[in-house]
């Protein structure tokens, strides 16, 4: 299936981690990409230049790519070494797209989605600046999910540690984790905040969290 990659931004994390899987890259003028990846990502330049044809592109920086969908890994819903983060029916492609950017940044090892969004929905690939070819991401029933459960609520207890293998689950804004995934918890945690202040967004609140596993690590 074919991924279309809106941005520089896009193109570059596409190119970074997953280069075989880039087809071919649009840009409105070689040099000025040129100077743009020399100035914000020189080790995919060449990458870049090889594959750039100049065409009509509408984005801003003047690059757009096509991709090719990497293979599903699974195995990370069983096994892991580092954190899955798992949104229970998420609603907003950007805000779900937001996450994946920062899992892949603090070191997840992938997303995984319940419910009816598309996690590779072109806006949550726009959303995600491209890093959904960083990590896993995928779209799963919640009984495929193993491993500690950790569900992030307003009414939860005090937060503690992050097992490397746990499975950090985030609800919507609206309906928070749904009766299932709460009933197989290990723990029921929320973050702490300011009174008055009733919630975060979903990115926000998953890079709170991973951030203090992260942090723990020293790396």
């Amino acid at each position: 299936m074919t991924v279309r990659l809106e941005g520089f931004h896009a193109v570059k994390h596409a190119l970074r981690f997953a280069p075989e899987l880039v087809d071919c890259v649009t840009v409105n003028d070689i040099e000025a990409v040129r100077r743009l990846a020399a100035q914000l990502a020189p080790d995919v330049i060449e990458l870049l230049l090889e594959r750039a044809t100049v065409g009509e592109v509408e984005h801003p920086t003047g690059v757009e790519g096509l991709a090719r969908r990497p293979a599903e890994d699974r195995n990370i819903l069983t096994t892991r070494r580092t954190p899955l983060v798992l949104l229970d029916e998420p609603r907003h492609p950007g805000n779900a797209g937001a996450v994946v950017r920062v899992a892949a940044a603090a070191g997840a090892s992938g997303v995984a989605m319940t419910g009816t969004l598309d996690p590779w929905h072109p806006a949550v690939v726009r959303g995600s600046a491209g890093l959904h070819f960083a990590l896993p991401v995928l779209r799963v029933a919640a009984a495929e999910v193993a491993g500690p459960l950790i569900v992030l609520d307003a009414e939860g207890g005090q937060f503690d540690t992050v097992p490397d293998d746990a499975v950090l689950v985030i609800g919507s804004e609206r309906s928070g984790v749904g009766s299932e995934l709460r009933a197989r918890a290990d723990a029921v945690v929320r973050l702490p905040m300011r009174p008055g202040v009733s919630s975060l967004n979903l990115a926000t609140a998953t890079a709170a969290v991973l951030y203090a596993w992260r942090l723990t690590h020293r790396n």
